[in-house]
């Protein structure tokens, strides 16, 4: 999980460095929020958290353990990748305001 959240500042470092680069802080977050909305929405989807009580309840019995488990994984993965490119992203467009 550490390792996500580290390429999750890594891409973030990565759009910095354009931005200032650049000169331009619209750079930051449009595309940290791109990359944070992408890998939040993967970690929505792997969860299940998208669906109605039907399909979630069929979607449980249909899978075993192990694919939950590593579907959990995964989603976790993804939502540490996603949280520091949202947040950074929420932070310079209301501190630009």
């Amino acid at each position: 999980m550490r390792n996500s959240f580290i390429l999750g500042l890594s891409c973030l470092l990565v759009v910095a460095l354009i931005a200032i680069f650049l000169q331009d802080p619209v750079i930051v977050y449009t595309y940290a929020g791109i990359f944070g909305l992408i890998f939040t929405g993967a970690a929505a989807i792997l969860t299940g958290s998208n669906v109605s009580g039907d399909r979630a309840r069929a979607n449980y019995w249909i899978s075993t353990a192990k694919d939950r488990a590593a579907r959990g994984k995964w989603a976790t993965y993804c939502f540490m990748i996603g949280l520091p490119n949202l947040l950074l992203a929420a932070v310079v467009y209301f501190s630009s305001l």
